[in-house]
């Protein structure tokens, strides 16, 4: 009988997972280190967003954001990138336009994409509704213009991600094409474990031909929701850093400024209002949040860092 050398046996009982980098280590980090990315969403929609998410990332703990590029107030946000060295903005693709008095429709116009656009040329509120009227065709092509038009305003875009989710929950049609844009484009896709294991993983067969394995997967997105602000949001994130595990998370804040202008903005939404968005970056530009991460080890990074892994690869 042939003999297995000792060293291949000692080997099979050690777990596959033992060979595996983690997302830490690929990044240059020990394994047990806490990543973090504070995220500042939505900027383009209006001044006071812009305005909080720039002062937020200059002064306070805010190391990313993200331009709904269909928005009035998108190409501000080239202008304020200019005052930052390095400034990671990505794309928060925008399907849908949730405010009752303030309306954007789709960047390629109503015309080319009629599936995105209400008979008043806007976007729609939910997206369900996006899910009912727009063709996997004309969300490829709304995406990619959102990110041709930020680029044609300067924008070095780090990364993907998805206003509202409707790129996660919609047809699958969608994941697929923000998975597709992504390794195009050579830049991350904001995708998490929950989503890899829940909405990709089970539909193996739709992503035939695409290298998802290139893509950074993240742990966890963190986000407050309306329970959280009713509790107090300095709790929720204070809360939320104590007890943030090793691995490589992205914390989701939306910030702005408690003014006459949001407030028009957000005008009959009981969430993701102008108070809750000051709330966000009061918290972030304060000293308790500044203090918190440093005593509990966590190092901020950036989708900057991710990207550059992702295209080393």
């Amino acid at each position: 009988m042939k003999k297995i050398p000792l060293l291949l046996v000692l080997l099979s009982l050690v777990p596959f997972s033992a060979f595996c980098q983690s997302l830490q280590e690929k990044l240059g980090y020990p394994k047990d280190s806490k990543l973090l990315i504070i995220h500042g969403d939505d900027v383009g929609v209006s001044h006071s967003q812009n305005k909080a998410t720039f002062e937020a990332i200059k002064n306070g703990l805010v190391t990313s954001t993200s331009m709904m590029v269909p928005a009035a107030w998108s190409s501000e946000v080239a202008e304020l990138a200019k005052e930052i060295r390095d400034p990671d903005i990505g794309i928060h693709i925008t399907l849908t336009n949730e405010w009752l008095h303030y309306n954007w429709g789709p960047e390629v116009g109503k015309s080319t994409a009629p599936g995105l656009a209400n008979p008043l040329g806007h976007m729609y509120p939910t997206c369900v509704e996006v899910s009912e009227h727009a063709s996997p065709e004309e969300v490829e092509m709304e995406v990619r213009a959102q990110i041709e038009s930020a680029k044609s305003l300067g924008i070095d875009i780090t990364h993907l991600d998805s206003h509202m989710g409707c790129m996660f929950f919609g047809r699958p049609e969608y994941l697929k094409i923000y998975v597709k844009l992504a390794l195009e484009y050579e830049i991350p896709a904001m995708l998490n474990q929950q989503i890899l294991q829940s909405l990709i993983l089970p539909n193996k067969p739709l992503f035939e031909g695409l290298n998802v394995d290139k893509l950074p997967v993240i742990d966890q997105i963190i986000m407050a929701d309306e329970a959280a602000y009713e509790s107090g949001m300095e709790e929720f994130y204070t809360q939320a850093l104590k007890n943030l595990p090793a691995g490589v998370h992205v914390l989701l804040i939306h910030l702005a400024f408690d003014d006459e202008e949001m407030n028009a903005v957000t005008a009959g939404h009981d969430s993701f209002h102008a108070p809750w968005r000051q709330a966000d970056y009061d918290f972030f530009t304060g000293e308790k949040a500044k203090n918190l991460i440093e005593k509990e080890g966590i190092k901020l990074i950036t989708w900057r860092e991710i990207g550059k892994l992702m295209r080393d690869l």
